[in-house]
């Protein structure tokens, strides 16, 4: 009997040490890091330089591997419209253009509302025009970008007679929309794109 006690004991702590779970973690908060800001995460608009524009928020440089940076171009406010949503308070846009391993274009569009709850009130305008999906399938899916809250929007296009999915990320950083897309099946290739924004 004391053999038996043993040898579950003995497996019992085997298996915690190979899956790891035993390691405690700590978080530290850094020497040099300002007490007030330390867990607020509704501050987000402390990581965008106050004099940024929106095609300063376009990253041109230290892309992931296999992304080309082709240029940046300002959008205006009734191009926005068209293009997403007709609302009130958009201040400015531009959109980022990239290719991704010489075949595939992608795009970063950055948009700056009056405020937060414009960038909100925009995001939540978008995601209304979309009708639901078959059943099955959802057409929003919440991730995080970066830190924040964003959601993946799938939608189908038409290309010659099948139907082929396409990949939206959106989310804001303060007052600023980010919205990143291509012309992709693929959602990695655009997540990949949106985490080298860094907001």
């Amino acid at each position: 009997m004391i053999k038996k006690i043993f040898l579950v004991l003995l497996i019992s702590i085997l298996m915690l040490s190979i899956s790891g779970c035993t390691d405690e973690v700590i978080e530290e908060t850094p020497a040099d890091a300002d007490v007030d800001d330390v867990g607020n995460t509704t501050d987000v608009i402390a990581t965008i330089p106050a004099d940024a524009g929106t095609s300063d928020l376009v990253p041109s440089e230290d892309l992931p591997a296999s992304y080309e940076f082709l240029g940046v171009r300002e959008l205006s406010a009734e191009y926005v419209g068209e293009e997403y949503v007709s609302i009130s308070g958009v201040i400015g846009a531009s959109e980022g253009l990239y290719m991704y391993q010489d075949s595939t274009d992608v795009y970063i569009d950055v948009i700056e509302m009056e405020d937060t709850t414009s960038a909100e009130a925009f995001i939540s305008e978008y995601r209304s025009g979309f009708s639901s999906l078959s059943v099955g399938e959802s057409r929003f899916t919440d991730v995080s970008l970066n830190g924040h809250s964003a959601v993946r929007i799938l939608q189908y296009i038409t290309m010659e007679t099948s139907n082929v999915k396409r990949y939206t990320y959106v989310w804001n950083n303060g007052e600023y929309v980010f919205i990143v897309g291509g012309a992709t099946d693929d959602y990695a290739v655009l997540s990949g794109l949106a985490e080298a924004t860094g907001y």
